[in-house]
């Protein structure tokens, strides 16, 4: 079983900010070590009490101001792309709605129409443009449990190389909630990260991610 301290430090080397801020004295390690304890739970299987992760980040505080942190790893991304005119609807998850769903997708493609769908366990999400909005009732039976309308994607397109470097879409959403946008719902491919948010917040939300991501890269 692994040991406290080890699942402490793997934590630690894993985060750059971490290291910084062991590094520079700058972190109340209290509180972090109550942030970090449900993480080191897992990595150890145990009940594990904050003051035995406090006691190895202390440890690790003094090691580290000895040590030049690493630097934190700089993502880029290909481009962004935006869409507007979206809403969301969620759908309860059936063999009938599915089948219809299937129906609207293929109407929609024939209009040249976006439309993106995700599935849960219990629920499904569509996300459409809002002027395919009067194909929904022509084909579904069932009413959407909610309908979030004047929304917008933004398309982000980055490369294979990042896959298994973990911590890019983190450092995407982290920008978003830094400047306080609400997203309303993500999806992805392999290459491709979808994001979306309020249109209201879009503007923002690209300049955010453009001046991190693209500008600054």
């Amino acid at each position: 079983m692994r040991k406290v301290s080890e699942a402490v430090q793997a934590i630690v080397e894993a985060n750059p900010a971490l290291q910084f801020g062991l590094h520079h004295r700058l972190l109340n390690l209290s509180q972090v070590a109550r942030f970090i304890c449900p993480l080191v739970e897992a990595r150890v299987r145990k009940s594990v009490r904050p003051s035995a992760v406090l006691m190895s980040l202390s440890r690790l505080q003094r090691r580290w101001e000895a040590q030049q942190p690493a630097p934190q790893r700089r993502f880029r991304i290909d481009r962004i792309n935006v869409q507007g005119g979206l809403c969301a609807l969620t759908l309860p998850k059936q063999v009938t709605t599915l089948r219809e769903l299937a129906e609207l997708f293929g109407r929609v493609q024939q209009e040249g129409g976006y439309l993106t769908l995700t599935e849960g366990v219990s629920e499904v999400t569509v996300i459409l443009e809002q002027r395919h909005l009067k194909r929904v009732p022509e084909v579904l039976s069932v009413a959407p449990r909610r309908v979030y309308r004047n929304l917008a994607g933004l398309g982000v397109k980055f490369q294979e190389a990042y896959l298994e470097t973990p911590g890019l879409l983190y450092q995407l959403l982290q920008q978003l909630a830094l400047q306080n946008i609400n997203v309303v719902e993500v999806a992805s491919t392999t290459t491709e990260f979808n994001i979306y948010l309020d249109d209201r917040d879009v503007q923002l939300a690209f300049e955010s991610l453009y001046n991190r991501f693209i500008r600054e890269a």
